[in-house]
Order: C-alpha cells, then structure tokens, then sequence
C-alpha cells in the first residue's frame, strides 16, 4: 500500500538534510527540470516527495548494477 502523501513529503530543507544533498543543489534541481517528480509547491512553500525521490534512486541503482555485470566488472 501506498505511503498516505502527505506522510512522504519533507520541506526542502528538512530533505536537503535527511539525504544530505544541499538545498542550493535541490533548488538547482528544480529550475533545470532535473527530477521534476519529486517536487511539489504547496501554499508557496516547495516539498520533497521522498517516495519519487527513492524511485529513482532504486533505478538508478539498478541500472549501475546491470551495466557493471554487462561490462563484467561487478562483483
């Protein structure tokens, strides 16, 4: 079951800390279009949709692994 989504977004700030990327980067982010999923702007303030966030982490894991053993080199 899902995660309730008000229960998995975090203020940027208190997101920038958890994952320990800085704010700056996070808000760079967002005016790039990098990631556009994992932001929400609610009554002016900008949250961080931990669950997206996690996706794609989850992805981008993957997708490392898959290359490492195409190139044989995971162990």
């Amino acid at each position: 079951m899902k995660t309730d989504v008000l229960e998995r977004l975090l203020p940027i700030s208190e997101a920038a800390d958890k994952i320990h990327i800085a704010e700056k980067t996070l808000r760079n982010w967002r005016t790039k279009g990098i990631y556009p999923q994992i932001f929400i702007k609610l009554g002016g303030k900008l949250f961080i949709d931990l669950e997206e966030l996690s996706g794609i982490i989850i992805r981008q894991r993957e997708k490392a692994i898959a290359d490492a053993k195409r190139l044989d080199i995971y162990e």
